[in-house]
């Protein structure tokens, strides 16, 4: 028989070095690996909790400017109103100065002319636009006698004014001295 020798390696603990030596490597290498994901991780985690902090106070700024905005706005809304309100007789007097400069004064002053009896004559004449769709007129009207006083006030219902009263009469020599008010409506 022959036989043949085959030597065969077995490096178990043969040569205990170089084993060693392949181990180390390995560690080494897993070992920087590890310590430069650790500093990378690290790296990221600062750098996301100095962003995170510097948002934190981003907000906290924001909502301070957002409270100020609100009192500011509060403020103005305020200052608004009492303009609003203290302007108010001013734009009304405005508008209705508006609306007195396209009324028909000429068409007015025409019935009233013809609406009045020959011995009638007006001794004062005022307006005011009470926020209706007509004038209101007040004005005192002499007349000779209680007669041309009724006259009058017939006239002045055919010439198409409204709401005729007479709120006070007086005596005088020259006659009586009636106080009237009475609406005017725009016929455009």
């Amino acid at each position: 028989m022959n036989s043949s020798r085959i030597k065969v390696r077995l490096n178990l603990a043969s040569n205990p070095l170089r084993n060693r030596r392949f181990f180390l490597i390995a560690l080494s290498f897993l070992g920087c690996l590890t310590i430069v994901f650790l500093a990378l991780s690290l790296q990221w985690f600062v750098r996301y909790r100095v962003e995170g902090a510097r948002l934190r106070a981003e907000l906290v700024r924001l909502a301070r400017m957002e409270d100020a905005a609100r009192r500011e706005e509060k403020q103005y809304s305020a200052r608004v109103a009492s303009f609003s309100r203290e302007l108010e007789a001013e734009v009304n007097q405005a508008n209705s100065i508006i609306q007195m400069k396209s009324f028909p004064w000429s068409d007015f002053f025409s019935r009233l002319e013809k609406a009045l009896p020959d011995g009638c004559y007006l001794t004062s004449l005022s307006f005011s636009s009470a926020n209706s769709p007509g004038l209101q007129i007040r004005m005192k009207l002499a007349s000779p006698d209680f007669s041309f006083l009724l006259q009058a006030m017939a006239q002045l219902k055919e010439a198409g004014f409204n709401s005729i009263r007479v709120e006070n009469e007086d005596q005088s020599p020259a006659g009586l001295i009636s106080e009237v008010t009475m609406t005017y409506e725009r016929t455009d």
